[in-house]
């Protein structure tokens, strides 16, 4: 994720070694972060999601079973940078899963950087969610959480329908 002027990406390790790679492009240098909780499990299994924070800065989404922890990277007035937990979500009661039935705990599949949207699976299905309105939006129904890659596309509006000569034709009762 680019947030600011750098770049940020999950270093998956083994054990404790897990952490997060920082790409300052004005510096041109490389710096390594700690993550703020150290019991993360394997972060290869859909819990943790490097994002752009609240209000601005470098964020986290963390799940921890059936909770989702959005943690943001603040400095002091020394320059020292921490994380600091910003806000837990119940996902069970936002999305309205029975967490007794739920044979697997959430997962993140993916984020939309330019509309700040997480995607994640439920036992019950695939939903958007919006942290900071708590907006969200059932996809689809799936049991399987593997097998998708989100992806968010754009496009100019000369290349839709009725936008000039090469535009897509609009048919209509066809």
């Amino acid at each position: 994720v680019m947030v600011g002027g750098s770049f940020y990406w999950l270093l998956y390790g083994y054990g404790n070694s897990q952490q997060i790679l920082e790409f300052d492009l004005d510096k041109r240098s490389l710096a390594f972060i700690p993550m703020p909780v150290s019991d993360i499990g394997d972060m290869r299994d859909g819990n943790i999601w490097v994002m752009p924070a609240e209000g601005g800065g470098l964020g986290l989404l963390f799940l921890r079973g059936i909770c989702a922890q959005l943690w943001k990277r603040k400095t002091d007035c020394k320059g020292v940078a921490s994380w600091v937990l910003g806000k837990t979500v119940e996902l069970d009661k936002l999305l309205s899963l029975n967490s007794e039935k739920q044979r697997e705990r959430p997962r993140i599949l993916g984020f939309a950087e330019d509309n700040n949207v997480v995607l994640l699976w439920t036992s019950v299905g695939v939903f958007t969610v919006q942290f900071e309105s708590l907006q969200i939006k059932k996809v689809f129904e799936s049991s399987t959480w593997y097998l998708y890659f989100p992806f968010e596309g754009v496009y100019t509006a000369d290349g839709c329908i009725g936008g000039g000569p090469s535009g897509a034709k609009l048919l209509y009762n066809t």
